[in-house]
């Protein structure tokens, strides 16, 4: 017998599960907290100087506010067109629910155009600017749901992320918005 002390035992490390998405170093969720806040006090620069009575200038600066929080924390949005064309001879109405958070709404902001009923109010909600001017909703509005996804390059998220944090850390995070096809309101006929 020797006198030499044990040695420990060697443990493996764990391997990476692929059910966790990759994390972005301690470096690029900083610039993205950065990027974040910048944008953040830009738009509200933005917003305190835009004409009050404006409402395209007002829904351009949300749609480019929306467009410039994502990118600034690297986020993809990705838009899924509907297998049918919405209609073009009939004004739309937007149906989405609000599951996918402030993310999805900010997607959904880019990815919907800004005449379809209802975007203002998810505009509004999200990135509020001045005073909202709500023209009447069409009474023959077409509804035209959406639906939200979050995903990475790598494939889907087994969780969404909930919170600002979350996302900052989600290395490739793809928010995908798809369009799906207008739901076809039947009137029947007594």
């Amino acid at each position: 017998m020797t006198a030499a002390p044990l040695r420990a035992p060697v443990i493996p490390l764990p391997r990476r599960s692929r059910s966790a998405p990759d994390q972005a170093d301690p470096a690029t969720q900083q610039l993205r907290w950065l990027g974040w806040t910048v944008t953040v006090a830009s738009a509200r620069a933005r917003a305190s100087l835009a004409v009050a009575g404006s409402v395209r200038r007002r829904q351009s600066i949300q749609f480019c506010s929306a467009a410039r929080l994502l990118t600034a924390l690297g986020i993809r949005v990705v838009v899924v067109q509907p297998p049918s064309p919405w209609p073009r001879d009939r004004a739309h109405r937007l149906v989405a629910r609000n599951e996918a958070g402030l993310l999805g709404d900010l997607a959904v902001l880019t990815a919907v155009p800004r005449t379809t009923s209802g975007w203002a109010d998810v505009a509004d909600r999200v990135l509020p600017v001045g005073t909202p001017l709500r023209p009447a909703d069409p009474a023959d509005a077409v509804p035209c749901p959406v639906t939200v996804t979050f995903r990475t390059d790598d494939g889907p998220l087994p969780s969404q992320p909930r919170t600002l944090s979350e996302a900052v850390a989600i290395r490739g995070l793809v928010v995908e918005v798809r369009l799906l096809a207008a739901e076809q309101e039947t009137t029947g006929a007594a």
